[in-house]
């Protein structure tokens, strides 16, 4: 019996192949509903004999899924938001679906451009990682949407969609009370792009820290080094007395890194700093940088995971009432940059790594 050559393949090939009807392979590929396991398997061997894929977009457009889920983020080239991406790939992987990851440079526009775009591959759920006000005519699209979507960054809450997000407030607490706790009178927080809800939330959590200690919050905005480079002439003068920073993100303790190299100055004798976000090479400076790290991989799965129980239980668009965000606890890693004695760094850092020995090898013998 001839067949079609292997890149071009059909439904119908696979059913010959296999000896059961086409609808009996539709079933089949859509779950596997009312199929035996012998017809199952038989179709999986003519499957890979014949190397067959099943058009993605014809079968969106007779109502089944897509088997595609789109992701917009603000960057592709931003750390924190590729791993994400990978994180929600794995999880689209593991329920056979591909993920298609849109970057919208954070413009509502864009945003909007892209959605469309995506609905019109129909995608069968949506993942949208947004952290800035939104505009009157984003709201409306996302409220006018009927597939499932997920925030990750920033909450969707007042559109009545589900988010997932770090507690930033939290670490920027943890943050601004370590750099206190180190003896330093003065903190200053510095971020760029304020209107962002990550920063506004870090802003806050730095000056409740400040308040209860009974310190003045000082938060200075630049937006490239040279910024950066007049914040710090501002602040280290003759006879100053050392202070700390806490950065808002990896690209403003970039640009202090920066700014601190060309000035000269000696971290943590004259300025200490602690950045929110881990990023590049952060712990090969010298001295190693500290910082507020997320859990983006566990964000990214969380948002993905949620996406998918939607999908299953036919959930889609928003629920017509706020829906609280998901908050996921940020931790401190302490480096030497903001004080931090370097054995006792070393020794933690061993600490944890033999506790995360002990606990492997435990769950393998547990396993054994």
């Amino acid at each position: 019996m001839a067949f079609h050559s292997r890149n071009r393949s059909k439904l119908s090939d696979v059913a010959r192949m296999a000896g059961v009807g086409n609808a009996t392979v539709s079933r089949a590929l859509n779950g596997g509903k009312n199929v035996s396991s012998e017809k199952m398997e038989r179709i999986s061997a003519a499957i890979d004999e014949l190397s067959y894929r099943p058009n993605r977009v014809a079968r969106s457009l007779k109502g089944a899924s897509s088997g595609m889920i789109g992701m917009i983020v603000p960057s592709i080239s931003d750390t924190f938001f590729s791993r994400c991406a990978e994180a929600v790939e794995a999880v689209a992987h593991e329920h056979g679906s591909l993920l298609v990851v849109i970057p919208s440079h954070e413009n509502d526009e864009t945003i909007i451009s892209g959605l469309r775009q995506l609905l019109l591959h129909h995608v069968d759920g949506l993942l949208l990682a947004h952290s800035t006000p939104h505009s009157r005519e984003l709201a409306a699209e996302l409220r006018g949407l009927r597939l499932p979507v997920v925030g990750i960054d920033g909450p969707l809450t007042e559109l009545g969609l589900p988010s997932v997000v770090c507690q930033n407030f939290r670490g920027a607490t943890l943050a601004t009370e370590h750099l206190l706790g180190h003896g330093y009178r003065k903190v200053i927080h510095v971020q760029v792009k304020p209107a962002l809800y990550t920063m506004c939330e870090r802003a806050r959590g730095y000056v409740a820290a400040m308040k209860a200690a009974r310190a003045r919050p000082t938060t200075e905005i630049i937006a490239n080094r040279e910024d950066a480079l007049a914040v710090l002439k501002r602040h280290v003068g003759a006879g100053a007395e050392p202070f700390g920073i806490f950065a808002g993100n990896n690209l403003t303790a970039r640009y202090l890194c920066e700014a601190i190299r060309l000035l000269g100055l000696a971290v943590p004798q004259q300025v200490a700093l602690l950045s929110f976000d881990d990023f590049d090479l952060a712990d090969t400076l010298h001295p190693p940088t500290s910082v507020v790290e997320q859990p983006i991989d566990l964000m990214g799965r969380t948002a993905a995971k949620i996406l998918f129980e939607r999908l299953a239980a036919a959930v889609h668009g928003p629920e017509g009432r706020p829906t609280p965000a998901i908050m996921l606890g940020p931790r401190l890693v302490l480096r030497e940059s903001c004080g931090c004695d370097p054995v006792r760094v070393r020794k933690a850092g061993q600490d944890d790594a033999d506790r995360a020995s002990d606990s492997l090898l435990a769950a393998v013998s547990g396993s054994g």
